[in-house]
């Protein structure tokens, strides 16, 4: 039926840019997309033929569009025609500043989703209005009953925009959206409304609301914040207006009801909530949704912030050795989940049963419904397979881990329709790791969805594998130093390490995998893998206990994290035959070695497995020691739109981490990419030189959001301190400046308050990092360079060494160009390496590693 108006409504303002920010939202629907067959062939050649699209987009999500637009053409009799009707479920919500309502999410499998909103537009008189809509989907809006927008456009991650000219009687008009979109993987689901013209007030119908205390509490609500996004899981601190009181619900659940003190701030105590988490194979967020109210049942109105929960076990200095380490990691897996859980518990004792039915539901259902990461948990049954004997498993579940894997699809060119990722980097060789190992295990068997035998599979998988390994080996990575993805390779490669067959296999694996450990080694510091990155997720920048490579810096060298990404570190934990070379733990662990490091990646991608058809590189510049880190990669494609590019960050002690971007988004989810803090709308001019960055960000043109923002979590910080345009912090021995030109405003409401930084004037930072050596945090204040802020963006640094920047000049030290030769592939204290065809050969702290050219055979330590 139809929203019903009444006297109970609240009454509320446009954002200053005439967004609508205020509605009555519907859930989400969702069900399987079971009509890919309708436009995509599931069998025969993957790609697009004969005017044909091809099944390869659909795990593309930049080029899935057509497929989308064909699928919904096809089901478009099914769609409402009428305004949809809304029930007794809907939620009031309440947006960011651009009006966006956001429903994106991750979906292992195609599925259609679906939602409504409604909201109400009021006038005094007749007038004209143009309602601005934005949608990353197809959407349908009526206005007084009245349809006025069929719009069946999909899009990836940006929206298209449409406007309808309306009159809008006088009083009260409904407005009512209903958005669709198809999750093929993420799907960015959002839907905006702009009104151009003279603004208009907006109502939400809402029984039993008082207009005027809803007023009142929406207000105390804008003055409400959370000032750090972590907490430990037990409690977490709400700041704002002194004395008010607020009901706080963490996950739904009450937290009871706070008063804000003579500081404006009030503990919250968190009774057993929980964060999102984690597959075993794959990354959590360990966010919980705090919902924040005014303590009165009439005042309609609430506030939604997400607050981290990181129960985790961190460490920044090794205690004890490598035997301890390992049995911190496996202990710490066995109170987990899926295949790393047995694989520890097998480790942990010899006798008893060790893999149960609980411990593989998860990766047999992925299996069997396809889902997206299914190549991950694939890898981990073939682990537990060659590592745990039959009679440890629970009976019958071999036959069902046997059953599955030969039903499964392992690339592309086999037959069946699926969202499941192929493409990107560490897909490709989980997914060749997953075919070489469960066909040379079935070697005789005949797989039914390919028609293939085991040993076709095997040489199908292992010849793909050899020559990933070869280009990564000389080329070096395109997800360049990922925090999430480099475990995600270490699991593939540690696997075939053990249990390939073909020699030539293993040994280029182990020495991928031992080059892979060094440049974790070199381009972390003390458990924190603080490097630039090719791709990364906001969760894990925040706080780095959520990295995907703590727990293998753990196991490996005893500092790091203990998290839920456990199967990667459990894979090389349990392995039985490989160990991290000495000289690459002597290496992560002198963490205070004054270090300067450079590493120059450059390949080439293919259409047929990465998607793309370009060249790649990524520059890397890793100055560490006493106090911390500062990365960056240099020049890396600025002036481009990002993705999930992580370009220059600062670490300090405690893990603690200071970066910018120039945001997309308001969100910062795994969906949303580039988001509002890993990605970059467009890339910025990014250069190093020793602990310096400087970084130019282009002009802003997402509505509402600045072309840079800060991440500078204040009350993190022992000290901090605004000194002139520099904001200044202090962290142990660490010490960061930031500068903008008129400096910094902190959002100082919201979940991002005290944390969040928008230069006042300028769209160009420079950052420096120093450590307790300078002395105190006035002393570093008075020892930052004088800064010139050009025009056109560029800007000049005069300290130590004078610096140089502009958009599309030379970057200059001391007047000289910096770049007068081609970088070689790695250059550090520890070894210095031209080009990515020559061997390794890595001395620290009185050990040696080889790692030989490609042709040569095996690794000397």
């Amino acid at each position: 039926m139809r929203l019903e108006l009444s006297r109970n409504v609240t009454v509320h303002r446009l954002s200053p840019d005439g967004f609508v920010c205020d509605w009555l939202i519907s859930p989400v629907t969702g069900r399987p997309c079971e009509d890919l067959g309708l436009v995509v062939d599931a069998d025969g050649s993957p790609w697009d033929r004969d005017g044909k699209l091809g099944r390869w987009r659909l795990t593309q999500g930049p080029d899935v569009a057509p497929v989308k637009d064909a699928l919904y053409a096809a089901v478009r009799p099914a769609l409402p025609e009428s305004v949809p009707t809304t029930g007794d479920d809907l939620d009031r919500h309440h947006t960011p500043p651009n009006g966006v309502i956001e429903r994106s999410i991750f979906c292992y499998t195609p599925t259609y989703r679906t939602f409504t909103a409604t909201t109400v537009l009021e006038v005094d008189q007749p007038e004209t209005r143009v309602l601005r809509f934005r949608s990353t989907g197809p959407l349908r809006v009526w206005v007084g009953g009245v349809l006025v927008l069929d719009h069946a456009e999909f899009g990836y991650m940006h929206p298209w925009v449409r406007d309808v000219e309306v009159l809008l009687p006088s009083g009260a008009t409904e407005v009512a959206v209903w958005s669709l979109n198809v999750a093929l993987r993420e799907v960015r689901q959002t839907v905006s409304l702009q009104i151009v013209g003279l603004p208009v007030r907006v109502l939400l119908p809402t029984p039993g609301a008082d207009p005027v205390l809803s007023a009142q509490a929406e207000a105390l609500l804008e003055g409400v914040g959370v000032r750090t996004w972590e907490s430990d899981g037990q409690s977490f601190e709400l700041s704002g207006p002194v004395g008010a009181r607020l009901q706080v619900s963490v996950n739904g659940a009450s937290a009871g009801v706070v008063q804000l003190g003579a500081q404006g701030r009030a503990t919250v105590t968190v009774d057993e909530a929980k964060g999102d988490s984690s597959q075993a194979s794959m990354l959590g967020t360990g966010e919980m949704t705090v919902r924040v109210e005014v303590d009165d049942d009439r005042a309609a109105a609430h506030r939604d912030f997400l607050v981290a929960n990181l129960p985790f076990e961190i460490r920044d200095e090794p205690v004890g050795g490598p035997e301890d380490w390992r049995l911190e990691l496996l202990t710490h897996v066995a109170a987990s989940t899926g295949s790393a859980r047995a694989l520890a518990r097998a480790a942990l004792s010899a006798d008893g049963i060790a893999v149960t039915e609980d411990d593989l539901a998860t990766a047999l259902q992925f299996i069997a419904d396809r889902c997206d990461c299914a190549d991950f948990e694939t890898v981990g049954l073939m682990l537990l397979w060659h590592r745990v004997p039959a009679e440890r498993w629970e009976l019958g579940l071999r036959d069902r881990v046997r059953d599955a894997l030969l039903g499964f699809k392992y690339w592309i060119d086999q037959p069946g329709l699926d969202a499941m990722c192929y493409f990107t980097e560490n897909h490709q060789m989980v997914w060749h790791t997953a075919e070489t190992l469960v066909g040379e295990v079935f070697a005789d068997e005949k797989f039914t969805n390919a028609g293939w035998t085991g040993a076709e599979h095997a040489a199908h998988g292992s010849a793909m594998a050899l020559a990933w390994i070869r280009r990564k080996l000389t080329s070096g990575f395109s997800e360049f130093d990922s925090n999430a993805y480099l475990a995600i390779d270490a699991l593939a490669l540690v696997a075939l390490v053990d249990h390939a067959s073909d020699q030539s296999l293993r040994t280029a694996a182990r020495t991928l995998l031992d080059k892979v450990l060094l440049t974790l080694a070199t381009n972390s510091w003390r458990g924190v893998h603080g490097a630039a990155h090719g791709r990364s997720y906001t969760p894990t920048l925040r706080a780095a206990c959520l990295e995907e490579t703590a727990p293998i810096m753990w196991w490996a060298w005893g500092m790091g994290a203990l998290n839920e990404a456990v199967l990667p570190a459990t894979a090389l934990a349990t392995s039985p035959s490989y160990a991290v070379p000495e000289v690459v733990r002597a290496i992560a662990t002198d963490a205070d070695a004054d270090w300067t490091g450079t590493q120059h990646y450059e390949g080439a991608y293919a259409f047929e497995r990465d998607l793309l058809v370009r060249d790649y590189a990524s520059d890397m510049v890793i100055r560490r020691g006493r106090g911390g880190m500062v990365a960056s990669v240099q020049d890396y494609r600025y002036g481009l739109p990002g993705l999930q590019e992580h370009v220059w960050g600062i670490t300090l002690p405690g893990q603690l981490q200071v970066w910018a971007v120039a945001p997309a988004a308001y969100n910062h989810g795994s969906h949303t990419r580039p988001s509002g803090w890993v990605g970059n709308l467009v890339l910025p001019r990014v250069r190093q030189h020793d602990r310096t960055v400087i970084a130019l960000y282009a002009e802003a043109s997402a509505p509402t959001l600045p072309a840079v923002h800060l991440w500078f979590p204040a009350d993190r910080f022992e000290e901090w301190a605004e000194y002139g345009e520099w904001l200044i912090g202090r962290r142990g021995v660490g010490l960061v400046a930031v500068a903008a030109e008129g400096g910094f405003e902190p959002d100082r409401t919201g979940d991002e308050a005290w944390q969040r930084w928008v230069p006042r004037t300028g769209r160009s930072l420079v950052a420096v990092h120093g450590d307790d050596s300078i002395g105190s945090l006035e002393d570093f204040a008075d020892s930052l360079p004088t800064l010139t802020w050009r025009r056109d963006g560029g800007a000049l640094v005069d300290g130590p060494a004078s610096l140089e920047l502009d958009w599309n000049g030379p970057f200059l030290v001391d007047g000289s160009a910096a770049d007068v030769a081609r970088p070689p592939h790695l250059t550090n204290p520890a070894c210095t390496v031209v080009d990515g065809t020559d061997p390794v050969v890595v001395r620290w702290g009185g050990r040696e590693l080889v790692l030989p050219a490609l042709a040569d055979e095996g690794n000397t330590v």
